[in-house]
């Protein structure tokens, strides 16, 4: 049962994230392409942080986080991150160009789409990185098991920034 309360605060964590994306109707309402990609934002940027957490989670686990300077591993990270966020956004703003410039209602605005899922991917990928290795290393400063919470919290900080992130760049400009 030591599990069960993180699951606990995992679920007030997804209604802050369902807070962000509501905020944003409007948005949403007039470019009905971006809720397409949702999905897609949150599942890159969330694998992009669960491998920078898997590689944190190994390090910790065999001493080596220990024998190097904690910047080192959140610039490593983060580089990576940022990486992986351009080259998977730049896949991800071809389809989103592809697609809006098939749907009526946003042809006119697929290469702006397109530059949003770019900068939206690029930005949160950055930061799920980052997070993959902040996360654990500050569970662990205060005692808490960062192999049964960090997942939580990496969640909800891909799933906040990266949707709060798109929603945001989209209103800016695109609306």
């Amino acid at each position: 049962m030591k599990r069960h309360p993180w699951l606990q605060l995992n679920l007030v964590t997804a209604f802050m994230a369902a807070f962000v994306v509501s905020s944003f109707t409007g948005t949403i309402e007039k470019i009905v392409a971006l809720a397409a990609f949702l999905p897609v934002l949150a599942g890159q940027s969330g694998n992009t942080g669960c491998q920078a957490l898997a590689m944190t989670l190994r390090g910790l686990a065999l001493g080596d986080v220990d024998k190097r300077p904690k910047l080192h591993l959140v610039m490593r990270e983060g580089a990576l991150g940022i990486a992986n966020g351009v080259l998977v956004g730049l896949v991800a703003a071809a389809a989103m160009w592809f697609y809006a410039s098939r749907q009526p209602e946003s042809a006119a605005q697929a290469p702006m789409l397109a530059l949003v899922i770019l900068l939206a991917m690029s930005g949160s990928c950055l930061m799920s990185g980052i997070s993959g290795v902040l996360i654990p290393l500050g569970l662990r400063r205060i005692g808490a098991d960062p192999a049964v919470a960090s997942a939580i919290f990496l969640t909800t900080v891909t799933d906040i920034v990266g949707m709060g992130l798109m929603l945001g760049l989209a209103t800016m400009l695109v609306l």
